[in-house]
């Protein structure tokens, strides 16, 4: 068991399946680093592309609810003169 920076007791990791083990020592290899070092470095990588995919959803979203709230209101009643333009196309 060890205390980190935030005081969380908690045991070590320990890696039971051979195939993750061979990666994480293929990746220790490459890098010239410690097996541990390897896994943290894996670990902070995937958490970076995780985060950096949450934003770009945030940013895709933020996109469209900035388009839909520039949409014309439509109220009820509205008929085909309230969509389209005296040439017949969208005004959306």
């Amino acid at each position: 068991m060890h205390l980190d920076a935030i005081g969380y007791v908690g045991m070590g990791l320990y890696i039971r399946d051979d195939g993750v083990r061979e990666l994480a020592a293929r990746q220790a290899e490459r890098r010239h680093c410690t097996l541990t070092d390897a896994v943290r470095q894996a670990l902070e990588e995937k958490l970076l592309r995780l985060d950096e995919e949450r934003d770009e959803r945030v940013r895709k979203t933020r996109e469209i609810q900035a388009r839909v709230a520039a949409m014309p209101d439509l109220r009820p009643g509205f008929t085909d003169h309230d969509l389209y333009d005296e040439d017949g196309n969208p005004i959306l």
